[in-house]
């Protein structure tokens, strides 16, 4: 008999009983959990940085949010500093502008609020009619007192007759 056919089943026989009680896989089993272990710290990282990306994306979209809420706020001031600007300059062009009244044909300007005279105009844009007060119609001058209390806009009976119909 020679050596090798005395060694080879001895080592053989050593790796079975080796395997059999879980001594040979020990190391590729502490191999195993290591590998393991590094995946879940990956993982784990991966996750965080995820986090962090997203919190900062969230961050830059408050922010553009925020910005947006003031550009809006800064056109809404503007714009209504510019419908301000543009009713008293028509108010100063109405004010030295002569009007005609639509009953009596009386001329006079707005301003003649002063004197005791108060006109009212036509808010339908093609008519342009100005009317004394005292020269409309009693159901004229309840549906513009109606209108002026619900701030509402002002139509005579020539441009909208059916909203003076009689009930």
């Amino acid at each position: 008999m020679s050596r090798e056919d005395v060694i080879y089943p001895f080592f053989d026989f050593l790796d079975k009983t080796l395997t059999q009680y879980g001594v040979k896989d020990k190391p590729s089993q502490e191999r195993e959990k290591a590998s393991a272990e590094k995946d879940r710290r990956d993982a784990q990282r991966a996750l965080e940085a995820d986090e962090r990306k997203r919190m900062k994306e969230q961050g830059e979209i408050e922010k553009i949010k925020r910005k947006e809420e003031r550009v809006e706020k800064r056109l809404a001031r503007e714009q209504e500093q510019k419908k301000k600007a543009d009713e008293k300059m028509d108010r100063g062009k109405l004010a030295n502008k002569k009007f005609t009244c639509g009953v009596c044909c009386m001329r006079g300007r707005v301003l003649d609020e002063s004197k005791g005279i108060v006109w009212f105009g036509c808010d339908e844009k093609v008519c342009g009619k100005w009317y004394h007060f005292e020269c409309l119609h009693r159901s004229e001058q309840e549906y513009l007192r109606e209108s002026m209390e619900e701030g509402e806009s002002w139509y005579c009976k020539a441009c909208k007759p059916w909203l003076y119909c009689e009930e």
